[in-house]
């Protein structure tokens, strides 16, 4: 009897000593300044039957008498290799480490040393604590002009990693800052189009368009798990797709790109299959945050038009639990429709809107949220397509240039999706024939050059137009139609005043006639939108 328990014992004593030793960590010595350290745990032998639902891995940083909590996430599908990435958020300090490690027969606690180094990256865009209405870069501490682009099916698996780069790279060369994208995907089921079909684009009711958003011929399953359509293993994440979204994150941030990550979208089955605020639900918000929140140029968005399958109360908790496990808390937010539902809630830093209509409408609705102190985004305006019509989806070139500027003359921020011809570039992630891109790229360079942060709208200035202003400094007019204004220039208190015309079309200037101190009207160059910029050169005392 003695003998056979000495035996259990020494089998129990050598099975855990087994465990502990088929587990070895790599580990960094030093990383800049917002960069990501990794530390990777490698298992041997893993016996984990779920890899995803079994482990803990958590790394606790502390510098400064500051302590993160961070959380690791399986990069395996077998547990072989799991990660743990940190972004030190200090310069030139010592960061003292422990990671614990347990489940699945393992508990083994690592200790060690991170050093920061100091670095010229910008750093993650926070919202400007000064100027609320506005973003800055934590790092340099410079304004951050929001231009967005939708590309919602941009990491699909018939989109192979070239066409993801191309997309990037058509973003990069047109001056778009930030992607928004899905990190779930459609649950797709089955294609009975034929290959010649050009109707890709919203169909009547969506949620019966099993593969809305996609190509003929290019029918593929939800891919952020295992599984196949509506017979999803929620448990399992599907970590090739996942790396995938690793790499495009990492070259958008390459780019200096916000990603901002959709973690899931309304219509067909998977809001209802993952249930509201389920283990499933939650378990897919804390791996999307495990695996994504050190990169800096992450910003969250809980779900798009999220009204449509969940209410504020679901919005409210997990904003609230998405904040309290990023340990860098990276701007979050959630899409709905034409009202925002959390100007209150804390965990919202800043406002999105979905609001069709004409420029007055679109200049009208951003001034709405004005004296909310949270900046606004105006995700959804009106894709670009080929119609004269000014408002919803399909609006030309000239329509979505001036609903962009009318919105920016509101002090705030939009997002430019592409359905030219009817087809949905903006879901299947590819950069669309748009001609509205480009002109876009020169709405930004416009104000980056000015002080757009301290401009506030100041439409009793102009007869005709919008006007926004950093009152007896700077003056923009936008002119939507063209033609002659009556614009009031009183408050410059200035005898010297430099006026020059901008062609939204172009980006290029030119010369305006002298303007003086009090009322005066323009005429445009000519009968299409443009911007007038009044500068003070000499501001009179008293």
């Amino acid at each position: 009897m003695k003998i056979t328990i000495i035996f259990i014992l020494l089998l129990v004593v050598t099975l855990t000593l087994s465990a502990q030793t088929d587990i070895a960590l790599e580990a960094p010595g030093r990383t800049p300044r917002f960069g990501v350290a990794e530390f990777v745990v490698r298992v041997n032998s893993p016996s984990f039957k779920n890899p995803f639902t079994e482990v803990e891995f958590i790394g606790v940083f502390t510098a400064n008498n500051t302590s993160i909590r961070v959380i690791g996430f399986a990069d395996s599908q077998d547990g072989s290799v799991f990660r743990l990435r940190f972004s030190p958020e200090v310069a030139n300090v010592s960061y003292r480490y422990e990671l614990t490690f347990k489940g699945g027969g393992y508990d083994r606690t690592f200790t060690g040393t991170l050093q920061s180094k100091s670095s010229n990256e910008p750093g993650p865009v926070i919202v400007d604590p000064v100027r609320p209405k506005h973003f800055i870069y934590e790092g340099s501490r410079k304004p951050f002009y929001h231009l967005g682009f939708t590309a919602y099916n941009l990491i699909d698996p018939s989109n192979d990693d070239a066409q993801v780069e191309s997309t990037i790279d058509y973003c990069r060369r047109n001056g778009f800052n930030k992607v928004r994208f899905l990190l779930t995907g459609y649950p797709r089921d089955f294609d009975n189009r034929k290959s010649t079909d050009v109707d890709h684009g919203v169909p009547a009711d969506p949620s019966q368009a099993l593969n809305y958003g996609s190509l003929p011929g290019r029918l593929n399953p939800l891919p952020a798990w295992l599984g196949q359509p509506h017979h999803y293993n929620f448990e399992r994440f599907n970590v090739t797709y996942w790396q995938r979204i690793d790499r495009a994150v990492k070259l958008m941030r390459k780019h200096g790109i916000i990603a901002t990550c959709i973690i899931i979208i309304e219509k067909q089955d998977l809001p209802k299959e993952l249930g509201v605020l389920t283990k499933d639900e939650y378990r897919l918000y804390r791996y999307a945050i495990a695996r994504l929140a050190a990169f800096d140029n992450v910003w969250w968005d809980l779900g798009n038009e999220h009204n449509e399958y969940r209410n504020t109360d679901w919005g409210n908790t997990m904003g609230k639990f998405v904040k309290a496990v990023d340990p860098y808390q990276r701007l979050t937010s959630v899409h709905g429709y034409d009202k925002f539902l959390y100007s209150n809630s804390k965990w919202a830093d800043f406002i999105i809107t979905q609001q069709y209509g004409d420029v007055q409408d679109m200049h009208d609705w951003a001034l709405k949220y004005w004296a909310v102190p949270k900046p606004y985004i105006n995700e959804e305006y009106g894709y670009e397509g080929n119609t004269d019509k000014p408002v919803g989806h399909g609006q030309n070139s000239i329509w979505v240039r001036r609903c962009h500027w009318a919105i920016a003359m509101a002090g705030g921020y939009a997002t430019y999706g592409d359905w030219s011809g009817g087809v949905s570039y903006f879901y299947m992630g590819f950069p669309g024939p748009g001609k509205a891109a480009v002109q876009l790229k020169y709405l930004r360079s416009f104000f980056e050059a000015l002080p757009f942060s301290d401009m506030t709208p100041n439409d009793s200035l102009i007869i005709q137009g919008f006007c926004l202003a950093k009152l007896r400094e700077t003056y923009v007019f936008y002119l939507p139609q063209g033609g002659p204004a009556k614009v009031d220039l009183s408050s410059t208190n200035s005898d010297r005043l430099n006026a020059r015309w901008f062609d939204p079309r172009t980006g290029k200037y030119q010369n305006c006639p002298a303007l003086h101190n009090g009322k005066n009207t323009v005429i445009a160059p000519t009968k299409d939108d443009w911007v007038l910029l009044v500068r003070n050169g000499k501001i009179m005392k008293g």
